[in-house]
């Protein structure tokens, strides 16, 4: 009876490892989405920033001082 209760004891363990597996799986599925959108929200931010440094470098060069109209 010990070796039948041995061999449950050992599924049940493997059972409950491969359920922790999926989670783990599905755990870094979301992370990788997660790091997938802030890889474009970097991206779209470095655009805008090359775009403002662009207007304050050929504001420079022409020789006006640039206006802030409110």
């Amino acid at each position: 009876m010990s070796t039948v209760g041995d061999i449950l004891k050992s599924v049940r363990e493997v059972l409950l490892l491969q359920s922790q597996v999926e989670r783990l799986e599905n755990e870094i599925d979301e992370q990788n989405k997660e790091l997938r959108q802030i890889s474009r929200d970097v991206i779209g931010l470095d655009k805008r920033v090359v775009r403002i440094e662009t207007m304050i470098e050929m504001s420079g060069r022409s020789g006006q001082q640039p206006r802030i109209e409110g």
